[in-house]
């Protein structure tokens, strides 16, 4: 009879060690607007609004591809200031322009005056004033998870003291920013760059680099604007100028898919090298999956057939939720890395299977450019949430940087 599991205690973000690189949240469109009062678990879940308001909002959102953020003041003002039909400040990012713009919008009818804006035109957006500040959203969604209550609002109300300016309206706390495993998670407007992991001592780094005008690389997930492989390759551009005395600003650095001229030799050690014969590296990749396991995962199949069968649902679910059938997970991973190291597994073009498994990235700034080569890698442990199981994650990697040259006379 299997053995119940003592459930994991502490803090997701105080036990994940997934790399920050790439993680950021996507998003061109990104709106803010300040609603102080319970969020529930999601913004538009119908909790926080109604399900008829909540309903409309998304629809609003779905219209001009955008985004939404619930924010408020940090501390206790923050609680008691606009509401659902009284006055509320917006703000509009548009990350995706060059530059991004910030605008800056009174909504008198609280999150139901969003429906009566028009996002067609952002950074001229009717009835707002341009904002010339970063804007700093601290994620505190504490019902989401409890990561983000504990270290978000101390971090929120730290900065905003320090970082509010003068209208006390340069740092808010906001909902769920994706990542609370990073908590205290947070992101930069208008640019759109994600931030966690960091302490009030970090952040304030990170937010006076921010005032000069430099990108932070420290603590810096990615920005939202380039999918997670454009986010790692640009932070190591970042991380490389950095060390040689060359801070890139924030937004300097451009991202974009790299595809090798056609007829360049394949990289020593990787598509080029000859394959060995498959049924060596078929006894190669048998030796290389502990039968102990495999005998484990086994029986776990069986026993897993038969509560199917037997209709045991509720015991099978948790039993799931115990980590019981977690060696048939691990059995499953450790055959497809050893079939991949070993050369196996289905047939792939072969034209193709070095971009696939090392996509390379061309970072450029100004006139200079840079090819970055990435490498999906294993991290562990990975906590989503608290109160989760930690387990195996995958992230992309930055293991190779190396400057183009300009073929211009």
């Amino acid at each position: 009879m299997p053995t119940t599991r003592n459930p994991r205690s502490g803090l997701c973000s105080d036990i994940t060690r997934e790399p920050l690189p790439g993680t950021a949240k996507t998003g061109q469109l990104i709106v803010a607007v300040e609603y102080p009062h319970g969020w529930g678990r999601d913004i538009l879940d119908g909790e926080a609004l109604g399900k008829d308001l909540a309903g409309q909002v998304k629809r609003w959102l779905k219209k001009y591809r955008a985004q939404l953020q619930f924010i408020r003041r940090p501390g206790r003002a923050g609680q008691v200031s606009a509401g659902q039909d009284g006055a509320a400040v917006a703000f509009i990012a548009d990350a995706g322009s060059t530059p991004p713009t910030l605008e800056r919008l009174e909504l008198h009818g609280g999150v139901r005056g969003l429906l009566e804006v028009d996002l067609s035109t952002p950074g001229t957006v009717p009835g707002a004033t341009r904002v010339d500040h970063p804007l700093l959203l601290v994620c505190t969604h504490g019902k989401r998870d409890q990561c983000c209550a504990v270290k978000g609002r101390p971090m929120a109300a730290a900065l905003a003291e320090r970082y509010g300016g003068e209208t006390g309206e340069n740092v808010w706390e906001s909902s769920h920013t994706k990542g609370h495993r990073f908590a205290p998670s947070m992101i930069l407007l208008p640019h759109n760059y994600s931030f966690g992991d960091l302490d009030v001592p970090g952040a304030s780094a990170m937010m006076d680099a921010v005032v000069d005008g430099q990108l932070p690389v420290t603590g810096n997930r990615g920005r939202g604007t380039v999918d997670s492989q454009g986010q790692v390759a640009e932070l190591a551009v970042a991380a490389l100028l950095g060390s040689q005395g060359e801070p890139p600003a924030l937004g300097e650095l451009t991202v974009e898919k790299y595809v090798a001229p056609e007829g360049s030799a394949a990289r020593s050690g990787t598509a080029g090298d000859a394959e060995a014969p498959r049924a060596e590296a078929y006894a190669a990749f048998s030796e290389a999956v502990d039968p102990e396991l495999r005998r484990r995962a086994g029986e776990l199949i069986t026993e897993r057939i038969e509560m199917k069968a037997t209709g045991r649902y509720t015991e099978l679910k948790d039993l799931y939720r115990q980590g019981y059938f977690d060696p048939v997970r691990d059995y499953e991973r450790a055959v497809k890395d050893a079939a991949t190291a070993h050369g196996l597994g289905r047939k792939k073009d072969k034209k193709d299977k070095y971009a696939r498994r090392n996509p390379e990235v061309r970072v450029r700034r100004g006139g200079e450019s840079w090819v970055v080569t990435l490498e999906s890698q294993t991290c562990r442990p990975v906590v989503s949430s608290c109160g989760d199981r930690p387990k195996d994650g995958r992230s992309w990697v930055a293991v190779d940087i190396r400057a183009e040259v300009s073929s211009a006379v």
